[in-house]
């Protein structure tokens, strides 16, 4: 049984992805006298949203949330909050495997949507954030670890023409990545001169989104397969010119806040071409993240009339509004934004310090809209690439190594795949034994 669930600020269910098991299980504590006329979701908002509404009271109201339930039947339900969302995963796991699965379930809707959750209204995202769960565990490395190729000849082929590639690209911005994945493995990185580095989790992110774009390459390059089945997802960034706009982990907490455009194309089975541009974005993403996770604190100090730590927590958010605005006339955005975040912030201190007709949590809804507003301009155009040439200029070059890179994009064989493997491991046990008395 497994569920992964997204809520809203109202408890409405805003992305669900759940098996056959799960909602059966949903539907027997249905009260409905025909559960058939009530859909999957509103079996799952119904009977979920108690439970969510506790965890939403003992966090704002007390400060003593919990993160996890264990219930007698085993079922596992893990939760976490962010930007108003609760995020839930219900299992059978243990707890601390379906908190690994939690958070990588968190990361992959910031990775997609950056600071918008409400995108997942979209089918289209909810479809991409699907088939990314999907992928999760497609991969060949160990999960949790970027695998890198290091066959030398090979790699320097590659390298060299992604350096070629970078040339014939014509980019409309300073900093990008060119990358060929095998699998979820990375063979070649080119980055542009001044580029931020790749960080180890932006690398596994890219190499999931590699084994999406290849399993649906798989299906639709299949003759025998069916178009129309339901298996075949489209995935959003393979439409025209297979592009879509992610985020990034930048700032101090490592978070997915960076827009950047992702453009994959399919080099050989199993071979992907990626080439990541920097939107020039990433100073109004990191302050815009501090600044809703500081102003998403201070409404929960407002509701649990925690009035020692408000003081402190005006300043923390003043600041990272001026890192904002700076950043906003940085890249010359509406100057109308910047004096409207100026105001805003104006008008919650001095309803937080002094008695005015506005109540804090007035201004407080006041500023969130007016940083959503900021989070809209996280959404650039995509750019567009041309991508064709370099794409035939790639295969050229790999042609020679394209037999050897499809067997290393393959599973790595265990043990337990051969049916002598009890006998070794009692050869490896009495090896072990005999070595150490002697």
């Amino acid at each position: 049984m497994k569920a992964a669930l997204v809520f809203d600020s109202v408890n409405d269910l805003v992305f669900g992805k759940w098996d056959h098991v799960f909602i059966e299980r949903m539907k027997t504590f249905s009260v409905q006298e025909n559960p058939n006329d009530v859909t999957d979701n509103n079996t799952v908002s119904q009977l979920l949203a108690p439970i969510i509404t506790s965890q939403r009271v003992m966090a704002a109201q007390f400060g003593n949330t919990y993160s996890s339930m264990q219930c007698k039947d085993k079922t596992t339900i893990v939760f976490d909050e962010w930007l108003d969302h609760v995020f839930v995963i219900i299992s059978e796991d243990n707890v601390d495997d379906a908190h690994r699965e939690l958070l990588d379930f968190k990361t992959f809707v910031q990775h997609i949507c950056g600071q918008n959750v409400n995108l997942l209204h979209s089918t289209i995202y909810q479809d991409w954030l699907s088939v990314l769960l999907e992928s999760r565990t497609k991969g060949d490395t160990i999960p949790g670890a970027n695998g890198v190729i290091g066959e030398s000849g090979a790699t320097m082929a590659a390298l060299n023409a992604l350096k070629s590639a970078s040339k014939d690209i014509k980019l409309p911005y300073q900093h990008s990545h060119l990358m060929l994945f095998v699998g979820d493995k990375l063979l070649a990185l080119y980055s542009s001169r001044g580029s931020e580095d790749l960080s180890p989790p932006d690398l596994i992110l890219l190499s999931i989104q590699c084994i999406a774009a290849q399993e649906y390459w798989k299906d639709v390059g299949n003759e025998d397969s069916d178009e129309s089945d339901s298996q075949i997802v489209r995935l959003p960034w393979l439409s025209t010119e297979n592009s879509a706009v992610v985020n990034l982990c930048a700032g101090p907490t490592g978070s997915p806040c960076a827009p950047h455009s992702i453009h994959l194309a399919e080099v050989a089975p199993r071979i992907t071409f990626a080439v990541v541009v920097d939107m020039d974005l990433r100073e109004v993403g990191v302050s815009a993240y501090m600044a809703n996770q500081i102003l998403s604190n201070l409404r929960r100090l407002l509701l649990q009339r925690n009035l020692e730590l408000l003081p402190n927590t005006l300043d923390s958010l003043e600041a990272s509004l001026k890192k904002t605005t700076d950043a906003l006339r940085k890249n010359k955005a509406n100057a109308n934004l910047c004096a409207r975040l100026t105001s805003r912030m104006l008008e919650l201190r001095k309803s937080c310090t002094t008695t005015t007709p506005l109540t804090p949590e007035t201004t407080a809804t006041a500023m969130h809209t007016a940083l959503e507003a900021v989070i809209e301009q996280l959404k650039p155009d995509i750019p567009s690439l041309k991508m064709e040439q370099p794409l035939k200029n790639l295969r050229t070059t790999l042609s020679p190594y394209v037999e050897f890179l499809c067997v290393k994009a393959k599973r790595y064989f265990s043990l337990g795949s051969y049916p002598f493997h009890i006998g070794i491991y009692f050869y490896l046990f009495v090896l072990w034994v005999f070595g150490t008395k002697t």
